[in-house]
């Protein structure tokens, strides 16, 4: 049995998220600093189990604004410093991210929250 044979699946899909520049510049207009390393990271967010990516779409459609809240809120937690007209096509412009309907769990501990 090869090692990767190991890895067990997850019921869930996955969200990978990545600030874009008008994120960082946002972050600039508030307090100008030098954000380096943590800019560069991405987030991920575990979905319900989809079979395909267009259900997955449908779902960050319909919540976008709870994962562009949650971005904003790991920096500045008085949102009245947020961007208030927040729309999908802002997400857009804002984050790169991308969509995996499978996820593998490499380890053999349990999840746990």
């Amino acid at each position: 049995m090869h090692e990767f044979e190991k890895f067990g699946f997850v019921n869930r899909t996955a969200l990978a998220i990545k600030p874009k520049k008008p994120f960082h510049d946002w972050l600039q207009s508030i307090e100008a600093d030098d954000y380096g390393d943590y800019l560069k990271d991405s987030d991920v967010y575990l979905l319900p189990d989809y079979d395909d990516i267009k259900q997955m779409e449908a779902w960050l459609k319909k919540n976008f604004d709870l994962i562009f809240s949650e971005q904003l809120n790991q920096w500045y937690v008085d949102d009245s410093l947020w961007p208030q007209k927040r729309t999908f096509k802002m997400f857009n412009e804002w984050f790169d991210y991308w969509l995996c309907t499978m996820v593998s769990d490499t380890q053999q501990s349990q999840l746990s929250k």
